[in-house]
């Protein structure tokens, strides 16, 4: 990358930046030069490497078998945790941004095992505007602006929020520091769940501003808001964001005079019609396709688990009872000291699941001491205060798996779709704890606070519940230096906090004589505010910033002399990997179709059909146990990456050597699309146990029974048939067949319900064959064949669209001569 283009990125971010000035200052609320200034300086500490240095935000090194020449053997720099994104998120993101570069729907992901939907698998994130607004850009990238616009979005719109709910300029920006730089936002940031806490302030504040203001914008804002949530790509904690912005909305309905709540609820509900149907042609293929999803069918097991044993499991005997404490410990000590249990990048850790999953909770020291300022009576309460008191309560006991909740959860419909059982109510919790904070930074800053006895109390019971959850590990041996870092930094900036709680910065009703913010404090006031939002700052930043490392340009994806090879010879055809020789999915990034898929979407049937030759480790994991079997044949596996020292079996021929692996050619492979010399119908057996014991899919294939092929059937003469493929595209294949007789078509594609035939032109039937794959009946004679995908429920959602953005349209027009209710913005706005 020259020294030209390496800015690129941050020049582009700099723009929607200032973009979103112009329109927050020209249609809502505008935020001061400074805090602007606080924000920037955030992202470039952040993200600087990647914005201005021409590095990206990647951790594509941790990639075995992928690595620069003159990397090898070097320990990698990036996150290890972050291995989804280098398997799963950017894969599919180059593949969404491969069909749109060719002008198609990103409808069909032909790349991954089978094929499986694309549109319908969330994680694509088609219609996300974070994701979409940096399709301008190339990949390595975008994925840099798109992190910095979430952590963006989520800093701006939680100040506007508070400062909405009449808290200062320097209370909303603690408040805004906290969440925007907490846990949840920061460890979670490259996955599609990131989506959820950046979009969270967005709405509630949307909410707000059609509530206190109702002009036409304001629903426009809500509707692209809500749209933007729903296209976030992942159900659960978006259905969060979706229940405290409807937890919220109600409770700011309550607070209305009676006559004006009907028309504002219906406004409501109209913008949250339109924003479904913004988004309902991926809403509706996902809701659709998660049921025919290993995601779904494990969860489903897992419920059937959960109803199979005792609401109160876990408290039966001392030893059950003594096992739950500690895995209550375990998940609820992160909360305010997530590096108690070591870190899952460091090597060491032995909490629950690992740091990222466990520590989201986390807004840092100051903002926990001042959380818990909050809990301390007050005649004071700010607007929505109690109902995130509550909800922060409620989602910490839901997500600490208190016994008897997860069996409740499992009876109660979507509730019980959880895949974490509800452990990313973390997200609820942490905004709840800072927008608690910012109230009590308030207070303090009014001088309506508890007393030094009530600070030096709360200040007391954190520092002791910090030390408490390093020192009472059960692995306190390997108190690491970087645990004694951590321990102490935490301390000390809950101390320090509490010294400047200490120091009341006027009495009540004196604040304010000289003007709204920073600039119209007193110089010893405005300097206390300023280190209490440095200490809140610092801490998040030097706890997060290494959670999202920014590497060299060439180590994204580089083409090694393999992958090079195989991009020359593959031509059609899959290949597979053995051992840790090109990790699924990573092949899709370079064009490549791969027989494994790492993907807790990845259709069920598909897991199953290959269970004779694979295990997954974890439910998003694929890794092949056996070298050879049938259904590579089937799969089309006509390459296979391999370990330097595996010994090839009978069938492989070498092709490729190099220090790191070998690559071999299989002779026994079939095409995507083939014609089986004979078929048989389904009998007492499974169809899987079929599939595991078939030895030659050429010469039979097991399909289901329809109206003119009901039995067995052979082929009279097999070799006078001809088929061959002309094209094969993500979401169309085209072919030729010389029929001799009525012959099936079989394939190894995935059948979700989407796929038709075109025989000559004219739509024709098609039926399952082993199992789940696409296949049909043709008759004799020559036959121009096309393969059509079209994503199901995509019809309806874009119809749905439509109608959305018909309304959306008529929702903001005003009429003529009317006059729109303007509330004027609250003191310090304008």
């Amino acid at each position: 990358m020259s020294l030209f283009t390496a800015p690129l990125p941050g020049l582009y971010l700099t723009l929607l930046g200032f973009l979103l000035v112009r329109a927050l200052r020209r249609w809502w609320d505008p935020i001061p030069l400074r805090v602007w200034c606080v924000f920037g300086l955030v992202l470039l500490i952040l993200f600087g490497p990647a914005l201005f240095l021409g590095k990206v935000l990647a951790p594509v090194d941790i990639l075995p078998g992928l690595r620069p020449p003159e990397e090898r053997g070097k320990s990698p720099e990036g996150n290890v945790l972050q291995l989804d994104l280098a398997t799963q998120t950017i894969p599919w993101q180059a593949q969404v941004r491969r069909a749109v570069r060719t002008g198609h729907w990103p409808l069909w992901n032909d790349l991954a095992g089978a094929g499986m939907p694309l549109l319908a698998d969330p994680q694509s994130q088609v219609l996300q505007p974070l994701v979409l607004l940096t399709l301008p850009l190339p990949l390595p990238q975008a994925i840099g602006v798109t992190a910095a616009l979430r952590v963006l979005i989520a800093l701006v719109f939680l100040f506007l929020l508070l400062r909405r709910q009449g808290l200062s300029e320097e209370a909303a920006l603690f408040g805004s520091l906290a969440f925007g730089l907490g846990g949840f936002l920061l460890l979670w940031l490259s996955w599609p769940i990131g989506n959820s806490p950046a979009l969270l302030p967005l709405v509630l504040y949307a909410l707000t501003m059609t509530d206190e203001r109702g002009a036409p914008r304001d629903f426009l804002l809500l509707a692209l808001a809500a749209a933007s949530l729903l296209a976030g790509g992942h159900p659960e904690t978006i259905l969060y964001v979706a229940a405290v912005g409807a937890l919220f909305a109600a409770s700011r309905l309550l607070r209305r005079p009676s006559g004006g709540r009907s028309r504002l609820l219906v406004r409501w509900a109209v913008a949250g019609g339109i924003a479904f149907g913004l988004a309902a042609p991926a809403v509706l293929p996902v809701v659709r396709f998660l049921p025919q999803s290993h995601r779904g069918r494990l969860i489903e097991l897992r419920n059937e688990r959960l109803e199979e044993g005792s609401p109160f499991a876990g408290w039966r005997s001392p030893e059950e009872r003594q096992k739950t404490l500690s895995g209550i410990g375990k998940r609820l000590v992160p909360v305010f000291a997530p590096n108690a249990f070591g870190n899952s990048r460091w090597g060491a850790y032995w909490g629950e699941v690992n740091s990222n999953e466990d520590a989201t909770g986390f807004v840092g020291g100051a903002a926990l001491l001042a959380a818990l300022l909050s809990l301390f009576p007050t005649a004071r309460r700010f607007p929505q205060e109690r109902l995130f008191l509550v909800l922060g309560a409620v989602s910490l006991a839901v997500s600490v798996r208190i016994p008897g909740v997860p069996w409740l959860l499992s009876e109660l419909p979507v509730l019980n779709q959880s895949a974490s059982i509800h452990r990313r109510l973390l997200l609820v919790v942490a905004f709840s704890l800072a927008y608690s904070a910012a109230c009590s930074v308030e207070r303090w800053r009014r001088g309506e606070g508890p007393g030094r006895g009530g600070i030096a109390a709360a200040a007391t019971v954190l520092l002791g519940l910090i030390t408490w959850g390093y020192l009472s590990s059960p692995d306190v041996k390997q108190l690491l230096p970087p645990r004694w870092f951590w321990m102490a930094l935490q301390l000390a900036t809950v101390a320090g906090t509490a010294l400047l709680f200490f120091r009341s910065p006027s009495s009540p009703g004196e604040v304010g004589r000289g003007g709204e913010g920073f600039g119209g404090l007193a110089r010893r006031e405005a300097k206390s505010l300023w280190m209490l939002t440095a200490l809140v700052a610092i801490e998040l930043l030097i706890l997060h910033r290494q959670a999202n490392p920014s590497l060299p340009r060439k180590e994204f994806y580089p083409t090694t002399p393999a992958v090079a090879f195989l991009q020359q010879h593959a031509d059609g055809f899959r290949i597979a990997g053995l051992g840790d020789r090109l990790l699924p999915n990573a092949a899709a990034v370079y064009g490549l179709a791969d027989i494994r898929i790492s993907n807790p979407f990845k259709p069920s049937a598909y897991v199953q059909a290959v269970a004779p030759i694979s295990v997954s480790a974890r439910s998003t994991e694929h890794r092949l146990v056996k070298t050879e079997h049938p259904l590579l044949q089937f799969l089309g596996v006509r390459y296979v990456i391999a370990p330097p020292k595996l010994r090839p079996v009978s069938g492989w021929h070498a092709v490729f050597r190099e220090p790191e692996g070998r690559i071999f050619e299989r002779t026994k492979v079939l095409p995507r699309l083939f014609l089986p010399a004979s078929t048989e119908v389904p009998g007492g057996r499974p169809w899987t146990h079929w599939l595991a014991a078939n030895l030659d899919f050429a010469a039979r294939t097991l399909v289901l029974p329809s109206l003119d092929h009901s039995a067995a059937w052979t082929a009279t003469r097999p070799a006078q048939s001809t088929l061959e493929i002309l094209s094969i595209e993500p979401a169309r294949l085209a072919a030729r067949a010389r029929l001799a007789e009525g012959r099936l078509l079989a394939s190894s594609i995935y059948q979700d319900g989407g796929w038709t035939l075109l025989l000559d032109g004219r739509p024709s039937p098609t039926v399952l064959a082993n199992g789940s794959f696409l296949a049909a009946w043709l008759p004799a004679g020559d036959h121009r064949l096309n393969f059509l995908y079209r994503a199901p429920a995509l019809m309806p959602g874009l119809a749905l669209m439509a109608l959305a953005i018909t309304g959306l349209v008529l929702s903001t027009l005003a009429p003529p001569g009317s006059k729109r209710r303007e509330v004027e913005a609250k003191p310090g706005f304008r």
